[in-house]
C-alpha cells in the first residue's frame, strides 16, 4: 500500500502483534514511498532483522521523519545497522527507542551518523542508558557537522556528558539555541559537562535540565558557567535534587549574570536558607523577570525574604510559589511587599496554608498595588472572611484581572462579598471559585452582581451546590448581561427545572457563547426547554451536555432545535442514554442544519439503525467536519453502512470509531470507500478486533487514496501479514 499511496503521512500501528517479518515489508516499502513522515511501531514484537531492515530502507527513504521502535526487542546489533542508515538518509529527524538495550558503543555510532547527515535534528532516547562514552562520540559528532543543530533528547536516559567533548561540539556550532535534555539520569558529572560547554557556547538561550538526578555539585558547576555566559535566557531545573547549598551558588551567580531572564527551580529541596539567598541575589540583579520555586519547602522564612526582595526589585513579573507550606507570617510578608512592588504581575500561592487571617494584608496591598494582573490563592484555607477582605480591597483596585479562589471554603458568605466588588469593580475578568461549598445563596449574588457588572467574561462554578435555584438566579442575570462569554457550571446538581431557567435566559441573552452543564441531571426536559430556547438564540457557538441523563426524548427536542438554529457548531452529548431513535431524530435534523461542524455522540446505546440514520444524514450535511461515534454499539454493518456515507460525503475530515467491534469486514468496508473518499484526514479505528484481513484492505485502499493522513489502528490484532500489506 504505502509503496505506492501519496498522500498518508502518519501510521499508528503500535500494540499490535507485528513481528520481524512485519517490520520487513514496510521497511521494503519506505524505500519507494514518498510521503509518510511518521511511523509508529512501538510495543511490538520487532527484534534485530526488523530494525535493521529499518535502517537499509532509511538509506533510500528521503521523507520519514519520526520512527518509533520502543518498547520493542532491539539490541546493540540493530541500532549499528540503523546508525549506518543516519549517515546517508537525508530526511530522518526523530528516531525513537525508547527501552531497548543501547549502550556506548551504540551511541557512538550514531554520532557517526551525526558527522554525515545535517539534516538529523533530534534521536529521541527515553529510558535507555546511555553512558558517558556514548555522548562523547555524540558531541564530537556534532562538532564537526556542516549545518548543525543539536539533538533534542527529551525523555532519554543519559547518564553523564564529558565536557570536553560538548564544549568543543557547541562552540563549533552557530545557529545551536536550545538543548533540551529532559527526563534523563544526567548526575552531577553530567551537568559539570554542560557547564564547559556553557562557559565557551555564544549561541544557546535555552537549556533544560529537567527531571534528572543533579545535586548541588552539578548546580555549583552550572552556576560557574553563568557567571561567564553571555546569551542563555531560560534555565529550567526543575524537579532534581538540588537544596540550599546548589540555591546558593545560584544565587551567587545571578548577582553577575546579565543575560538570564527565567529561571526553573520547581520540585528541588530548597529550603528557607536556600530561598533566602536566592531573594539576596534578586536584590542586585536586573535581568531575570521569572523565577519558579514551586513545590519545593521555603515555608514562612523563605517567604519573608523573598517578601523584602520585592520591596526593591524592579525587574521581576512572574513569581511562583505554590505547593510551599507557606503560611500566614510567611504570605502576610510578600502582601506587604506588593504595596511597594512596581512590576509583579502574576503571584502563584495556590497549594499552600494560607488562612483568612492574611487575607487583611493582601487586601491592603491590592487597594495601593497598580502592576499585578493574576493572583492564584486556589487550594489554600481560605474561609468566609478572606473572600470578604479581598473582596473590599477589589473595590479599588483598578489592575487584577484574573482572580483564582478555587477549592477554598469561602462559602456563600465568600460569595457574596465577592458579589458586591462585582458590582463596582471594572478590570477584573476571570473568576474561580469552584469546589467551594456554594450553595443557591451565593449562586444569588452572584447573579445580582452580573446584572451590573461590566467587565467579567468567563465564571466558573464546578464542583459547587448552587442547584435550581441558583441557576435560576444565574439565568435571570444572564437576560440583561451584555459581556460574559463562557459560563461553566457542570457537577452543581441542576435538573430540568435549572434547566428551563437557563433555556428562558438564553432565548434573550447575546452575548454568552459556551455554557457547560455537563455532569447534572438536565435530563429529557430540561434538555427540551434547552432546545427550545436554542431556536431563537443566535450566539451561543458550544454546549456541552455530557452525561446529562438524557434519553431519546431529550436527544429529539435537540434535534428539531438544529433544523432551525444557525450558530451552534459543537454539541457535546456523549455518555447519555440515546439510543437509535434519538439518533435518527438528529440524523433527520442534520438534513437540514447549515452550521453544526463537531457531534459527539460517543458513549451511548446507538446501534445498526441508528447509524444508518446518521450515515444517511451526513450524506447531505455538508457542514459536519467531526463525528464522533466512539463506544456505542457499532459492528459490522455499522461500519458498512458507514463507509458507504464516507463515499460520497464531501467535507468530514475526522471519524472517531473507537472501541467498537467492526472487525475484519467492518475494516473492509471502510477501506473500499478511502479508495475514492477525497476529504477524511483523521481515522480513529483504535480497539475494534481489527486482524490481518481488515489491515490488508485498508493497506490496498491506502494505495490509491490521495486525501487521508492519519490512521489508528492502537489495539488491535495486527500481524506481521497485516503490517506486511
Amino acid at each position: 500500500m504505502l509503496k505506492v499511496n501519496q498522500t498518508l503521512t502518519s501510521l499508528h500501528l503500535e500494540d499490535n502483534q507485528i513481528y520481524d517479518k512485519g517490520a520487513q515489508a514496510l521497511a521494503d516499502t519506505l524505500k519507494s514511498n514518498q510521503t509518510l513522515i511518521t511511523l509508529d511501531l512501538h510495543r511490538n514484537q520487532i527484534s534485530d532483522k526488523g530494525a535493521e531492515a529499518f535502517g537499509d530502507a532509511l538509506i533510500v527513504n528521503q521523507t520519514l521523519n519520526t520512527l518509533h521502535l520502543y518498547m520493542n526487542q532491539i539490541s546493540d546489533k540493530a541500532v549499528e545497522a540503523l546508525s549506518y542508515k543516519l549517515k546517508v538518509h537525508q530526511a530522518s529527524t526523530t528516531v525513537t527507542l525508547r527501552d531497548d538495550e543501547i549502550f556506548a558503543k551504540e551511541a557512538e555510532a550514531f554520532a557517526d551518523a551525526f558527522r554525515h547527515d545535517p539534516t538529523i535534528t533530534s534521536v529521541h532516547r527515553a529510558d535507555d542508558a546511555m553512558l558517558d562514552f556514548g555522548i562523547e562520540a555524540l558531541g564530537q559528532a556534532l562538532g564537526v557537522r556542516q549545518t548543525p543543530t543539536l539533538p533534542n533528547s527529551t525523555s532519554d536516559r543519559i547518564s553523564d556528558i564529558r565536557g570536553d567533548v560538548l564544549a568543543d561540539k557547541l562552540q563549533a556550532h552557530e545557529i545551536v539555541t536550545t538543548l533540551n535534555l529532559q527526563h534523563n539520569q544526567i548526575s552531577d558529572e553530567g551537568a559539570q559537562a554542560v557547564a564547559d560547554t556553557l562557559k565557551v557556547n555564544q549561541t544557546l538561550t535555552t537549556l533544560s535540565l529537567q527531571n534528572n538526578q543533579i545535586y548541588n555539585k552539578g548546580a555549583k558547576t552550572l552556576a560557574l558557567a553563568l557567571k561567564v555566559n553571555q546569551t542563555l535566557t531560560t534555565l529550567d531545573l526543575e524537579n532534581n535534587q538540588i537544596s540550599n547549598a546548589g540555591a546558593e551558588a545560584l544565587a551567587d551567580a545571578l548577582e553577575v549574570n546579565q543575560t538570564l531572564t527565567i529561571l526553573n527551580l520547581g520540585c528541588n529541596s530548597i529550603s528557607e536558607k536556600g530561598a533566602d539567598v536566592l531573594a539576596d541575589a534578586l536584590k542586585v540583579n536586573t535581568f531575570l523577570t521569572s523565577l519558579d520555586l514551586g513545590h519545593n519547602e521555603i515555608s514562612d522564612k523563605g517567604a519573608q525574604s523573598i517578601a523584602d526582595t520585592l520591596k526593591v526589585n524592579q525587574i521581576l513579573t512572574t513569581l511562583i510559589l505554590s505547593n510551599n507550606e507557606i503560611s500566614d507570617k510567611g504570605a502576610k510578608a510578600l502582601a506587604i511587599a506588593l504595596k511597594v512592588n512596581q512590576n509583579l504581575t502574576t503571584l502563584d500561592l495556590q497549594n499552600n496554608k494560607i488562612s483568612h487571617k492574611v487575607t487583611e494584608a493582601f487586601g491592603d496591598a491590592l487597594k495601593v498595588n497598580q502592576t499585578l494582573t493574576t493572583l492564584n490563592l486556589a487550594t489554600n484555607e481560605i474561609s468566609t472572611k478572606g473572600a470578604e477582605i479581598i473582596g473590599k480591597a477589589l473595590k479599588v483596585n483598578q489592575t487584577l484581572i484574573t482572580l483564582d479562589l478555587s477549592s477554598n471554603n469561602i462559602l456563600d458568605k465568600g460569595v457574596e462579598a465577592l458579589s458586591d466588588t462585582l458590582k463596582v469593580n471594572q478590570t477584573l475578568t476571570t473568576l474561580g471559585v469552584w469546589y467551594n461549598g456554594i450553595s443557591e445563596k451565593g449562586a444569588e449574588a452572584l447573579a445580582e452582581a452580573l446584572k451590573v457588572n461590566k467587565t467579567l467574561t468567563t465564571l466558573d462554578l464546578t464542583l459547587n451546590k448552587i442547584s435550581d435555584k441558583g441557576v435560576e438566579a444565574i439565568a435571570t442575570t444572564l437576560k440583561i448581561n451584555k459581556v460574559l462569554t463562557t459560563l461553566g457550571l457542570s457537577s452543581n446538581q441542576i435538573s430540568e427545572k435549572g434547566g428551563k431557567a437557563l433555556a428562558d435566559a438564553i432565548k434573550v441573552n447575546e452575548t454568552l457563547t459556551t455554557l457547560d452543564l455537563k455532569c447534572n441531571k438536565i435530563s429529557d426536559k430540561g434538555a427540551e426547554v434547552l432546545a427550545d430556547a436554542l431556536k431563537v438564540n443566535k450566539t451561543l457557538t458550544t454546549l456541552n451536555l455530557i452525561a446529562s441523563k438524557i434519553y431519546d426524548k431529550g436527544a429529539e427536542a435537540i434535534a428539531d432545535t438544529l433544523k432551525i438554529n444557525q450558530t451552534l457548531t459543537t454539541l457535546h452529548l456523549a455518555g447519555n442514554q440515546i439510543s437509535d431513535k434519538g439518533a435518527e431524530a438528529l440524523a433527520d435534523a442534520l438534513k437540514i442544519n447549515e452550521t453544526l461542524t463537531a457531534l459527539d455522540l460517543g458513549e451511548n446505546q446507538i446501534t445498526e439503525k441508528g447509524i444508518g440514520a446518521l450515515s444517511d444524514a451526513v450524506k447531505f450535511h455538508q457542514p459536519v467536519t467531526t463525528l464522533c461515534l466512539l463506544q456505542n454499539q457499532i459492528s459490522v454493518k455499522e461500519a458498512e453502512v458507514l463507509a458507504n456515507t464516507l463515499q460520497v460525503h464531501e467535507t468530514l475530515t475526522t471519524l472517531s470509531l473507537e472501541y467498537n467491534q467492526i472487525y475484519d469486514r467492518g475494516a473492509q468496508a471502510i477501506a473500499d470507500v478511502l479508495k475514492v473518499n477525497e476529504t477524511l484526514t483523521t481515522l480513529t479505528l483504535k480497539d475494534n478486533q481489527i486482524f490481518e484481513k481488515g489491515a490488508e484492505a485498508l493497506a490496498d485502499a491506502l494505495k490509491v487514496n490521495q486525501t487521508l493522513n492519519t490512521l489508528c489502528l492502537w489495539y488491535n490484532e495486527i500481524s506481521d501479514k497485516g503490517a506486511e500489506a
